[in-house]
């Protein structure tokens, strides 16, 4: 779920209302009614650790790390930094013959600012996984989190554009100055796809897959 719906949820089912909420985390209702219709781009994190507070959960179980409302994991993002709300732009084929449809998802992907490593927004994008090819690393359903560029590392996971207008994920493997490229799926029920010569010229790398976003 995305954050909006776990606030929402959350506080229907404490039967608190909207001025219940603000007042615990000392905002406006009508923030509060931002925050569940997914409004509001970036939210404090003072104000995920109270509004925890006030949904009687943990900030790990709001930020949709956690299904359970009490639990906790050294494995989260610390709280004291940003928490950037990322729309998914679209969703991409792991296999291979599709392209990729940049109609938003609607869904709402909350980073912490730390993923980003001091680039700033606009230098990622987030996209939906369809298909299997790249079981078991990644599901149908999961969301990648792609940092923009034309090139990447022998080994890369990454959003490739080929044959002029198809697009794919894949393990990308080259070797320098040699006139070829090769895209790996992780699951061996799908070949390898060689492209060289010409075709190489059609071929665009769009981003790197930097971070892995998958619901519980």
């Amino acid at each position: 779920m995305d954050i909006k719906d776990i606030i929402k949820q959350r506080r229907l089912s404490l039967n608190l209302t909207l001025e219940d909420v603000a007042c615990e985390v000392g905002v406006s209702k009508a923030t509060v009614m931002r925050w569940e219709n997914g409004d509001i781009e970036n939210m404090r994190a003072d104000k995920i650790s109270k509004l925890a507070k006030a949904l009687k959960c943990t900030p790990a179980y709001l930020m949709g790390w956690v299904e359970n409302p009490s639990l906790t994991t050294n494995c989260i993002a610390p709280l004291q930094e940003k928490i950037v709300m990322f729309n998914e732009l679209g969703i991409i084929k792991a296999g291979y013959n599709g392209n990729i449809d940049e109609i938003p998802t609607g869904k709402r992907i909350p980073i912490p600012s730390s993923m980003l490593r001091g680039r700033p927004e606009t230098d990622f994008f987030t996209l939906r996984v369809s298909g299997d090819s790249m079981y078991p690393r990644l599901l149908d359903g999961d969301t990648i989190l792609c940092l923009r560029g034309s090139s990447v590392d022998n080994g890369d996971i990454a959003v490739v554009l080929y044959n002029g207008n198809e697009a794919t994920v894949k393990k990308v493997h080259y070797v320098n100055g040699e006139d070829w490229l090769e895209l790996i799926p992780f699951n061996p029920e799908y070949p390898v796809k060689r492209i060289s010569g010409t075709d190489l010229e059609l071929c665009r790398i769009q981003g790197k897959v930097v971070k892995l976003i998958r619901d519980m």
